[in-house]
């Protein structure tokens, strides 16, 4: 090369500097600006990693080049919104500084793994597994740990649910649902299956299986659903509520109705996964002899629901101090 002309290596870079601006040029109308969020730009390569997950279940190979580009933007709408508000709680929290040190991040990972009855090793080999490496998984904790903070700050912080409260829902719930008693006092060993392959769904049957079979064998409930029960927020408190035979779906209701107050049912196929119904106690109303686990289960429902009724006003308050452009 060094013999080379330099007139040819003058041309080659002005060549090259014509394909550089080419790809640029190119790369713009690929990655086009889809929405701008007080003067960060949100760009389609973002839209749609964002939205792959989703769209990989709704994608198939039959569909048409139409038909894959209209669930395409159906599904961008719904996202794209969620991405507006993610970047300005991003800006939240860097106004608030709130800060996540790695102490946090690791505390946070002992705690899955222990509600998960996982070791340390099993959890980073089953991240392996589903593709996502610890360092990234790591920021992904990180960047909750950031939002509750934001919320805790903003909103958790200014909600209280007394036991009036609690009772004056539990007094509107029979009022507006005309629910008559019997109330069946109902708890719940749950296994929800890991995924939705086939052996997902029969390993979590033959679980529930094995929990039966201790029940027979003498095991208490509480300890056989502490054992077997999926460590996730649905199955993992053995109460599940109070119901009138109105409230449950039919199949619920049959086994219900054969047994007597401390009797369990057999496993039971349901929405949640695979479940033993326990009838803990059968009451005249759901306002009589409320239980401390049952008043605490509608505290935390309503106080979830207060939670999620002012972040989202927090969020509208936020939309509307902001500048917002969507070019999708």
């Amino acid at each position: 090369m060094k013999n080379q002309p330099i007139f040819w290596a003058f041309f080659i870079s002005i060549f090259l500097g014509f394909m550089t601006s080419a790809v640029t040029a190119r790369a713009v109308i690929v990655d086009r600006i889809v929405a701008v969020v007080n003067g960060k730009v949100i760009t389609l390569s973002e839209l749609e990693k964002r939205a792959a997950p989703i769209l990989s279940r709704y994608l198939t190979p039959d569909m048409t080049a139409e038909q894959r580009a209209e669930v395409k933007q159906k599904i961008y709408a719904q996202i794209l919104p969620q991405m507006i508000d993610d970047y300005l709680v991003e800006e939240e929290i860097q106004k608030f500084g709130i800060k996540v040190t790695d102490q946090e991040v690791e505390d946070a990972i002992d705690n899955i793994c222990r509600s998960n009855g996982l070791t340390r090793q099993e959890f980073e080999e089953k991240l392996k597994k589903d593709g996502v490496s610890l360092e990234e998984y790591k920021k992904q904790i990180a960047s909750q740990i950031e939002r509750l903070q934001l919320v805790n700050a903003e909103v958790k912080s200014k909600i209280v649910i007394t036991d009036e409260m609690v009772r004056d829902y539990l007094r509107k719930q029979k009022g507006s649902t005309g629910y008559q008693g019997p109330f069946y006092i109902l708890e719940h060993i749950c296994v929800v299956p890991q995924g939705d392959s086939p052996s997902d769904v029969e390993a979590a049957k033959k679980k529930a299986s094995e929990a039966l079979k201790a029940l027979k064998e003498g095991m208490s409930f509480e300890e056989a659903a502490r054992r077997y029960s999926s460590k996730v927020p649905v199955a993992r408190e053995v109460r599940l509520g109070v119901f009138s035979l109105d409230e449950m779906a039919p199949y619920i209701k049959e086994t219900v109705k054969k047994l007597s107050p401390g009797e369990y049912s057999g496993v039971l196929k349901t929405p949640l996964g695979f479940e033993i119904l326990r009838l803990a106690g059968i009451s005249n109303s759901k306002e009589e002899d409320v239980d401390p686990a049952t008043m605490e289960e509608v505290r935390r429902r309503l106080y979830n629901q207060e939670i999620n009724e002012r972040f989202q006003d927090w969020l509208n308050k936020l939309r509307s101090k902001s500048t917002i452009r969507i070019l999708l």
